[in-house]
């Protein structure tokens, strides 16, 4: 019997995606590799899981630096191409740390979240990756 055995799917997801995130000191533009390890490692547990293709929207002042066309400058809201991992509707991501200075709202670490984190908000899904 494993120590995990016990432990409830939330606690194998964020241990998989704590240790996925301690292998990228620097995760900016590595989104799409990191889900796709990400989906690798949680369905080697069996943990069903989606490997997201979509936006991420920036709402902060500065955002406009982090984006290539100088055109956009004015704009309240900039929309930057990511990507990051869907377990039952649930969002799972190690990479958006990148965009904290970027956004009113505070990005963990790790995001784990539902619907209800206003966060998700921040998230606009376009495809999958099958």
């Amino acid at each position: 019997m494993n120590l995990t055995d016990n432990l409830p799917q939330r606690e194998y997801i964020l241990a998989i995606a704590e240790r996925v995130n301690n292998r990228y000191p620097s995760v900016k533009g590595l989104c799409e590799f990191i889900a796709n390890e990400l989906v690798r490692e949680l369905k080697r547990i069996g943990v069903r899981s989606s490997h997201v293709i979509g936006n991420f929207h920036l709402d902060e002042p500065a955002a406009f630096e982090y984006v290539s066309d100088e055109d956009e400058e004015n704009q309240d809201d900039y929309a930057v191409n990511h990507d990051w991992v869907n377990i039952e509707g649930k969002i799972l991501d190690i990479s958006a740390k990148q965009f904290r200075k970027y956004v009113s709202v505070p990005i963990p670490d790790i995001v784990f979240i539902g619907h209800e984190d206003p966060l998700f908000n921040h998230y606009e899904e376009l495809t999958y990756v099958k």
